[in-house]
């Protein structure tokens, strides 16, 4: 976990691949492009296999997003959250999906990385998360190899990383490996005993349990003025 500026400190409308935060639950992977590829499969059409070099050579498509971290993944309500604003720019997910194309059966689709291991003592494989297809709707979905005019750096998912605007960052798989559309969530404990908001107990809900930390709730901080800033009298602007 590194955390490069305080939220004060967030000043600039685009933030800087060095000053975005890196959260790396199992460590940092360090890929070798000559022997990756990213795989489709699942309930498409065909399955397929493409290099880094097959995905550059598609039309790139570039879109602005906030990018935030959900918070602690036990606990969503210790506040730990981070965010910052950037250019993703890579493959239009939508584009690339319709090559291989969706099977009717299809309603979700899991993304793993590479990276797996031990994470509060919690064992993991192949970081995996998931996202309703529906989302595609929006066709925004992004498979990103750059932030900001530059290639990604591993701490921030080279070679290549799912992004969804308007979700938490933790749907946003780095070190992305492969795609699997399929029926149903996923089963891996990112999903299951992580990154979930507790659902309050009501008339409608009895039993209330929990929901996917996936769409970011509305939220704001006071980045300026910055902690113990001696202020004037007279109007000040937040």
């Amino acid at each position: 976990r590194r955390v490069p500026l305080a939220p004060h400190q967030l000043q600039d409308k685009i933030t800087a691949q060095r000053d975005l935060f890196v959260l790396g639950h199992v460590g940092i992977p360090r890929i070798d492009l000559s022997k990756w590829t990213l795989s489709i499969g699942g309930l498409v059409g065909r399955s397929a296999s493409f290099t880094f070099d097959e995905l550059r050579r598609m039309p790139k498509k570039q879109i602005e997003a906030f990018h935030q971290c959900a918070g602690y993944p036990a606990n969503p309500r210790i506040a730990t959250r981070r965010i910052g604003n950037v250019v993703w720019g890579g493959v239009d997910l939508n584009t690339l999906l319709e090559t291989v194309g969706i099977s009717p059966g299809a309603r979700f689709l899991w993304s793993f990385g590479v990276d797996y291991g031990e994470y509060d003592g919690i064992s993991s494989g192949p970081y995996l998360k998931d996202f309703p297809l529906d989302r595609l709707e929006g066709r925004d979905v992004l498979l990103a190899y750059e932030i900001n005019g530059e290639p990604l750096d591993a701490e921030h998912g080279f070679p290549l990383r799912l992004v969804i605007p308007g979700f938490y960052g933790t749907n946003s798989v780095k070190w992305l490996s492969r795609l699997q559309l399929v029926d149903r969530r996923a089963d891996g404990p990112f999903t299951t005993q992580l990154y979930n908001d507790p659902v309050a107990l009501s008339a409608a809900n009895p039993q209330g349990g929990t929901r996917p930390v996936w769409q970011v709730a509305p939220e704001s901080v006071i980045v300026s003025p910055a902690p113990d800033t001696e202020l004037s009298a007279g109007p000040v602007e937040i």
